[in-house]
């Protein structure tokens, strides 16, 4: 329920309850069963610190999502980092080049496309 209103959250663009609801979403997974939905989680938080303008913010929580994706060998959470893509490339930040490499590599590696 908590990943479903950080959703709902940022498919409104109501920025300033994505932390809120982001922390309580992860700290409601679990373990082992749920770590998949880390990745989408932190992409989640990522896209609203980057609608606020914080992009270092949204760098640091695009880059928890994408080892998040890798160490769960997620592919759903690959995808969902997809959609930042275009964000990610208009950013000037060295770290959001490399960030936008990274996760190209490790699609392409994966053999998923952007969503």
């Amino acid at each position: 329920m908590a990943a479903f209103q950080l959703s709902t959250y940022v498919a409104l663009g109501d920025e300033r309850h994505v932390l809120q609801a982001g922390q309580t979403a992860l700290d409601s997974i679990g373990e082992k069963s749920d770590r998949k939905r880390a990745a989408v989680i932190y992409a989640d938080i990522a896209k609203a610190r980057f609608r606020l303008g914080d992009t270092g913010e949204g760098v640091a929580y695009a880059r928890r999502a994408l080892e998040a994706a890798q160490r769960t060998e997620s592919t759903w959470g690959l995808q969902h980092l997809a959609t930042i893509e275009t964000t990610l490339a208009g950013q000037h930040d060295q770290a959001a080049r490399e960030l936008l490499g990274d996760l190209i590599a490790t699609r392409r590696g994966a053999g998923t496309s952007p969503a």
